[in-house]
């Protein structure tokens, strides 16, 4: 062979295959957010029929409604990842970390106006307004894996999509993937059986590197009310936001039967997504004794128009020793732009007060991730949001998520710790469990008008990746444990 250089012009279309941007996993990604708040309720983990802190403002606006003065807050955060990852029998780690802001928010008191003489404690007392930035999902990421693949290579999936997508080496589009597979000789047409067949060997080393990175975010607008110091009732409205980036690079070695030669190809692929939406919230908590407060709040579907940029390229070497040829092609690039439905959630909550000394609570959310929607927008593919609104009713299902925490005062010093669980949103399909466990505890100190709090929460889940996948031979997976360790410190004071 020659050495060849491929030029090819990017085309715009949508996404057809399982390696192209996956909107059904996706959507799934921006609808597993939390509520943003105060390293205070980030230690204690359930808030919905606490109230009384800055994070009601992003959370049950209802708890906007216990303020009874007008208060600020500030919370970075420090994140620091890791993954553990096997794949074909081997191990490897991945780790990263990065420092942002969790929230900011600010709750404005005013009292209600009464006539002279009347009543103080009954009534509607009070009327809070809030505005908060709360970090509701951060995707900074790193994951690594690799192993040599007894059974099939990328080249298995190059042919079999070129096979069920293209007739004869002519109609292979220019700038697909299918193409540019078959332009760098990893794949071959069989003219009398019409179908395309792989030229490397198994036994290939194939390795993956996956970088993520971005935030989930909104800027909420609260209203509170308090009736009698009793029922407590809120809405809010919330402005989200989504940067979501990603950078993978597929690398695999091996020898090619056709070519008679070793092999060294890289596939990679970027994504750039970036949406906005908006979504709306209302609660109520209620107080049936004086220790006692039961929540519930109503959080809509956020409606998104997303813009979603992909782009992927495929270089391949031959030679051993020294590169025999090479095969470089430009990164073809796909324009999708779609409205996205994430599922509604229901909260309820219930929290005991120990007088003074500090108090348990406890949430539960329901949320039906199989009512995740795709629209077209503008002039979008309207078989790829078929194909995707398709892929959510087989792969999705309800899920419970639950919280737990407690709130234990000394003086002017507080203990907290908590506990939380976002159900499995997959339909069963075997043993494996792809909840997401969140640990947490925290301290915090008051003072005049001032406080400060610290909390530590780390999250643990297990996840599958795989490079590829093909239609009627199992694919590699990689077993992934990922775990977050984060740190909050909330600075704030009453005025």
């Amino acid at each position: 062979m020659k050495i060849k250089v491929l030029f090819s012009m990017a085309v715009l279309v949508a996404a057809t295959s399982e390696l192209r941007a996956q909107y059904a996993e996706d959507a799934l990604r921006f609808s597993r957010s939390q509520w943003g708040s105060t390293a205070r309720f980030k230690a204690i983990s359930a808030q919905t029929a606490v109230g009384g802190d800055l994070s009601s403002v992003g959370g049950n606006p209802a708890g906007t409604g216990l303020f009874t003065r007008s208060e600020i807050s500030l919370t970075p955060q420090f994140s620091a990842h890791s993954n553990s990852s096997k794949y074909l029998g081997q191990q490897a780690i991945a780790r990263g970390d990065k420092l942002g802001l969790a929230n900011f928010a600010i709750v404005f008191h005013s009292r209600a106006a009464k006539p002279k003489g009347a009543n103080l404690n009954q009534g509607w007392l009070s009327y809070n307004f809030g505005i908060a930035y709360n970090q509701t999902q951060g995707f900074n990421n790193r994951l690594n894996y690799s192993g040599t693949n007894p059974e099939n290579s990328i080249a298995d999936f190059f042919a079999e999509s070129a096979t069920n997508n293209f007739g004869p080496p002519n109609t292979l589009q220019v700038g697909s993937l299918e193409r540019m597979a078959y332009d760098n000789y990893l794949i071959s047409y069989d003219n009398r059986d019409r179908y395309y067949f792989p030229g490397t060997d198994v036994n290939n080393v194939q390795t993956k590197n996956d970088v993520r990175f971005g935030q989930q975010s909104e800027v909420n607008f609260s209203f509170g009310a308090n009736y009698s110091n009793q029922f407590y009732v809120g809405a809010s409205i919330g402005i989200a936001n989504i940067n979501y980036n990603t950078n993978d690079k597929y690398s695999e070695k091996g020898f090619n039967v056709t070519e008679n030669n070793n092999y060294d190809l890289s596939y990679r692929q970027s994504q750039l997504t970036r949406g906005s939406g908006i979504n709306g919230k209302i609660g109520a908590i209620y107080r049936p004794v004086p220790n006692v407060r039961l929540g519930a709040s109503f959080e809509s579907p956020t409606w998104y128009t997303i813009d979603d940029s992909y782009s992927e390229g495929l270089d391949t070497k031959y030679g051993k020793s020294k590169v025999d040829s090479q095969f470089v092609n430009d990164d073809e690039f796909y324009e999708f732009t779609y409205g996205l439905r994430t599922p509604l959630k229901i909260s309820t909550g219930i929290s005991y007060f120990f007088d003074d000394k500090g108090f348990i609570t406890a949430d539960l959310d329901y949320v039906d991730y199989s009512t995740i929607n795709f629209s077209v927008a503008n002039t979008g593919d309207s078989q790829v949001i078929s194909d995707n609104n398709k892929a959510v009713l087989s792969r999705y299902t309800h899920a419970i998520n639950f919280r737990l925490g407690a709130e234990y005062k000394i003086e002017n010093l507080m203990l907290r710790a908590g506990y939380g669980s976002q159900g499995d949103p997959y339909v069963a399909t075997d043993q494996k469990s792809f909840t997401i466990s969140t640990y947490s505890g925290g301290l915090g100190y008051r003072f005049n008008n001032y406080y400060i709090d610290m909390t530590f929460q780390r999250i643990s889940s297990n996840s599958e990746r795989w490079p590829y996948a093909l239609n009627d031979i199992p694919s590699a997976i990689a077993d992934v444990r990922n775990a977050r360790n984060n740190v909050f410190v909330t600075i704030g004071t009453r005025f």
